[in-house]
């Protein structure tokens, strides 16, 4: 089924005249009629009803034009994007990406691109804090675990690209020790240790603002000055740590990490972009990324 054949039968759908139809797409009637024959006998289904009280969509005619729309929108986003492409193969990106967004998914976002667009230059620079989104500096790109979507400037445009999930770290022998998950409200009186609490719009400060939530002020809060701060507290016994899936494998041999079940409780990955930057491969890389 190519797309001419589903635009003419969405005109056709939304007419319900043969002739009509026709006449607006710059064709015979008996062409009209002969490419919907077609579609039907491709789709084992019949479309139509055809009587002398004119045309009517069959069921499976309606549920094909409900789809309709959005199969055709899709195609032309795809055609836009594939047509810009085309012009915009070549050409530098400069992206800042923080610490907390180096796991395996971003990166194979970023070694993907790489592979299919090999004339792009693509310089990254690992960032400690991205509390804002003037962490962008004079990049044309930020891969970011901060949620600026509500603070964006009119410069800048943003999107979730990912999102993890959370497990928790524990210390060796906690009486947590025998569970392979745990829901947050379960934390009432743990102490939690959390890096970057000043990041109001980070995942750490996020998870704990949750986490109190459901605990109320039996959870008692530890500011780290970094992930590597929080997970060696973790292991000497201090407390119980929120992370991202991909730091498990940076925590000590005897610390343990369970599964939380609360599905809210996330790590996201977001990319922002300079608008009118004028570096069409940083467009493209943004508009790449879903």
């Amino acid at each position: 089924m190519t797309t001419e054949r589903l635009q003419e039968f969405t005109i056709l759908a939304n007419t319900l005249n043969f002739s009509r139809a026709a006449d607006m797409l710059f064709i015979s009637q008996s062409v009209l009629s002969k490419h919907i024959a077609d579609l039907e006998e491709e789709l084992q289904v019949k479309l139509f009803d055809r009587d002398t009280h004119g045309v009517r969509l069959t069921d499976e005619g309606r549920l094909l034009f409900h789809q309709a729309a959005m199969i055709l929108e899709k195609a032309e986003k795809m055609e836009a994007l594939v047509s810009k492409s085309h012009h915009r193969t070549e050409g530098m990106i400069q992206i800042r990406c923080h610490e907390q967004c180096m796991c395996d998914y971003v990166l194979r976002l970023i070694e993907g691109f790489k592979k299919k667009y090999e004339s792009i230059e693509i310089n990254t620079r690992v960032i400690e804090s991205a509390g804002d989104i003037s962490a962008m500096g004079d990049s044309d790109l930020l891969i970011s675990p901060c949620d600026f979507m509500n603070r964006l400037f009119r410069d800048y445009a943003g999107k979730q690209v990912y999102a993890q999930r959370a497990l928790l770290a524990i210390p060796p022998y906690h009486h947590f020790s025998d569970r392979r998950e745990i829901s947050l409200q379960e934390l009432k009186g743990e102490t939690l240790l959390v890096p970057f609490s000043d990041e109001l719009f980070g995942p750490y400060a996020r998870n704990h603002f949750l986490a109190v939530k459901k605990c109320g002020e039996a959870l008692k809060k530890l500011p780290c000055e970094s992930t590597a701060d929080a997970i060696l507290k973790v292991e000497l016994g201090e407390g119980v740590m929120i992370i991202p899936h991909h730091l498990k494998a940076h925590l000590y041999q005897r610390t343990l990490a369970l599964r939380i079940t609360d599905p809210e409780c996330t790590f996201p990955v977001f990319l922002y972009q300079r608008k009118n930057s004028g570096n069409a491969a940083a467009e493209l890389f943004y508009e790449s990324m879903e």
